[in-house]
């Protein structure tokens, strides 16, 4: 990304801080929010940057123009990758803490923020998502999964480069499984309409084209 870019960026993202946060002209709001961003454009990362929460973002704003916004879901996709470390496996358990200690330093109602670390540990993707806000978290986290193929391509190249210290036979190996389990969701990898009109095929194209692709590289290396 340019410098441009970054700061362009950077305001979108403000605007919709702004439009889910208490008080937003407030000091401790922006600090929160600089804090928040701070976390998402750590040097390590590659797909969990900024790029990925605008996106989520600005998915969450197509699907609502026509309701009020959720301020909620908003907020939980702020702070669901916002501790991100490839070697953990507890990234959602600590980004939930974070979650906690900064919108409470914010005054939001404890019911909001219980709600927002609910939101934040479906996107570990261990359980089936029930309520609608949990089906909607879900399907924008797995958004990408369905995105155009050259974005997809993106994706799958800064994955890789967030487990560049894996060796390549057991990132291909570990990668696969995920894939799969993704490729064969039962009964769907999308849990809303707009989900799965608007990701499904191209998600179900993307994965069997990268499962492939892993597949014959694990049967060169052998």
């Amino acid at each position: 990304m340019t410098h441009d870019d970054v700061l362009q960026t950077a305001r979108q993202l403000q605007a919709y801080w702004l439009r889910s946060v208490p008080a937003p002209s407030s000091a401790s709001a922006q600090q929160v929010l600089d804090q928040v961003l701070a976390g998402w454009n750590e040097p390590h990362r590659a797909y969990h940057t900024t790029q990925h929460l605008l996106e989520a973002l600005t998915l969450l704003d197509e699907w609502s123009r026509a309701e009020e916004w959720p301020a909620t879901v908003a907020l939980a996709l702020f702070f669901h990758d916002l501790v991100y470390d490839p070697r953990r496996a507890d990234n959602e358990d600590l980004s939930a803490l974070v979650a906690r200690e900064m919108l409470a330093s914010l005054l939001l109602p404890q019911a909001q923020i219980e709600a927002v670390v609910r939101l934040i540990d479906i996107t570990k993707h261990a359980a089936r998502p029930l309520t609608e806000d949990e089906k909607l978290m879900v399907d924008i986290d797995l958004s990408i999964l369905g995105a155009a193929p050259e974005r997809y391509a993106q994706y799958q190249l800064q994955v890789r480069r967030e487990y560049a210290h894996v060796p390549e036979p057991l990132f291909t190996r570990g990668r696969l499984v995920v894939l799969e389990a993704f490729l064969h969701a039962r009964p769907a990898l999308y849990h809303t309409e707009r989900g799965r009109s608007a990701f499904d095929a191209a998600a179900a194209r993307n994965l069997a084209h990268e499962v492939a692709q892993l597949r014959a590289a694990l049967a060169a290396a052998a």
